[in-house]
């Protein structure tokens, strides 16, 4: 069966590639012949021949890598080769190799991440506009925030009302669009890095090269959000962990991050990137992504958020849906001076995620098959 999977792929951010990846990876080993769709934006003569000549001339693939340069300089191509190696990608350009693809394919599924956060942006494309009468399914597409505007209702409603099933990331959503599309069969199901199991991170992890030799014991810091506060709370936690070392990946939103005596690793690619938080001792993030993986390799982690709570684009709504989902909202730290302490004790953690990952891998394969 033929899979048209439509998700961001990610230009420098690790969680969004990550993701992608991911989901990407657990259809292909279910069985499914699984492509990505980039997006299609219908253009007049000239240029659509124009695109043609740069996808055939492989411009398009030395534009995508300059995309990952203008995020993350140093680690650009790893970013790349990550995605050239792990992902099947269609660049339709004119509307009649569109059509084909449609024709040819089984399903088409929005897959995860923010693809439906209409603050950030709104595209029907991610809301498969284009599938004609193919089936459409969605895993873990988010909405990233705790509401949707007034003026995106009426039309998410009637988007939403061609597909057979959808599954959502976060309970929030599940709440959210139940209302506007007065659905009752919107179902909450887990992150594609979560369809990954541990052991799959691991041989991921085995592409990993390191321009530094890690120490044998470190903090990895990997913050997105600008906080007035946030080198004063790693203070924090650095002193209160009593460890020496700290590694900080910097995040393309956040390039410039700099933690007293930290050290700044800027080489780190997808596989560099999930290998650090195996490795690491703590982890301290603001990343949803970042923060899914500590869960799933069993990692202790500090929680920072980014947004404050009464922010109409505030995203912690979906850290607060993970860390309650498996009772984690006490490695949250604010900076009231009561740095999340102790080790994680996983074991329950584990099976609760063995469970959610069964009933979310069913979810999917249902949706395909049904």
């Amino acid at each position: 069966m033929k899979i048209g999977l439509v998700t961001w792929i990610g230009i420098g951010n690790y969680g969004t590639v990550l993701q992608s990846f991911a989901l990407h990876k657990k259809l292909s080993m279910l069985g499914y012949d699984v492509f990505i769709i980039c997006g299609f934006r219908k253009l007049g003569v000239l240029g659509a021949m124009a695109k043609l000549l740069l996808r055939e001339t492989g411009i398009l693939d030395l534009r995508m890598k300059a995309r990952f340069k203008s995020t993350q300089p140093l680690s650009s191509n790893k970013f790349y080769r990550f995605v050239k190696s792990n992902y099947n990608i269609a660049t339709p350009v004119f509307t009649k190799e569109l059509v084909n693809i449609v024709n040819t394919t089984d399903v088409f599924l929005a897959g995860s991440d923010q693809i439906w956060n209409v603050r950030h942006l709104f595209d029907p494309f991610m809301f498969l506009d284009f599938a004609a009468n193919k089936k459409r399914i969605s895993y873990a597409s988010s909405i990233g925030i705790s509401d949707i505007p007034q003026k995106y209702r009426t039309k998410i409603k009637e988007l939403l009302g061609g597909f057979s099933h959808i599954g959502v990331r976060e309970k929030t959503a599940v709440n959210v669009l139940g209302k506007i599309t007065g659905r009752k069969d919107i179902t909450q199901v887990l992150d594609p890095t979560f369809l990954l199991t541990a052991e799959d991170w691991a041989n991921v992890c085995k592409e990993s090269k390191y321009e530094i030799k890690l120490p044998d014991k470190f903090i990895l810091c990997y913050l997105i959000g600008k906080g007035k506060d946030n080198e004063k709370m790693i203070s924090e936690i650095i002193e209160q962990a009593g460890i020496e070392n700290v590694i900080v990946v910097p995040a393309g939103e956040n390039p410039g991050i700099s933690i007293n005596g930290a050290s700044i690793y800027r080489y780190a690619g997808p596989a560099e990137f999930v290998d650090l938080i195996r490795q690491a001792d703590l982890v301290c993030t603001d990343s949803f992504h970042a923060t899914a993986l500590s869960i799933n390799l069993s990692k202790d982690f500090v929680e920072l958020l980014r947004f404050k709570d009464g922010d109409a684009a505030s995203q912690n709504s979906r850290i607060y849906d993970l860390l309650d989902q498996y009772g984690l909202r006490g490695r949250l730290y604010t900076g009231d001076g009561n740095v999340p302490a102790g080790k994680i004790d996983y074991a329950p953690i584990q099976e609760k995620l063995k469970t959610d990952r069964g009933r979310s891998l069913k979810f999917l394969a249902d949706s395909i098959e049904r």
